[in-house]
């Protein structure tokens, strides 16, 4: 190969390696992650641990009882999760959410409309959100939202 040529190929492939995302989620991270979010899934705190640091790495942080995954910007029922988060086996909650920066009137029409699920307000002094399955949606400050399903260990879950 000629110099010319040879230097016009590498210059292509690191340009490739550059442009290329150097991570992707599977097809199904959306799928499964919807899922148990709106609490329409069996999941166990291992395995969510296992397929998380699969898919997003390593935690960023155990803070709350939950061990807090980067979002990859998954493509969340039309929302970018910037942090999702999983409990703790020693927390005794089953628990799986996202973080997301945008406000929860958004997030809720959003998850409404490509998901069918449908949120009540709760009364209270704290605004949250509740579907008939469980899935809870809650604003932390104006711009972001919590969306999770969580389920309490009761003696009757393994």
């Amino acid at each position: 190969m000629r110099p010319v040529k040879r230097l016009f190929a590498c210059g292509c492939m690191v340009a490739f390696l550059h442009s290329a995302p150097t991570w992707a989620l599977p097809s199904h991270f959306s799928d499964k992650v919807e899922a148990a979010l709106a609490c329409r899934s069996e999941w166990s705190t291992q395995w969510w641990q296992s397929y998380f640091r699969l898919h997003l790495d390593a935690p960023i942080r155990v803070w709350g009882g939950a061990q807090w995954y980067a979002g990859k910007n998954a493509q969340l029922a039309g929302n970018l999760a910037q942090e999702v988060f999983v409990n703790t086996p020693e927390s005794g909650a089953l628990m799986v959410g996202v973080l997301i920066n945008s406000p929860v009137a958004a997030v809720r029409k959003n998850i409404e409309e490509r998901l069918g699920v449908r949120f009540v307000e709760l009364a209270g002094p704290y605004p949250r959100f509740l579907s008939q399955s469980g899935s809870v949606l809650v604003p932390t400050s104006a711009e972001q939202t919590k969306w999770y399903c969580a389920r309490w260990h009761l003696g009757n879950r393994p």
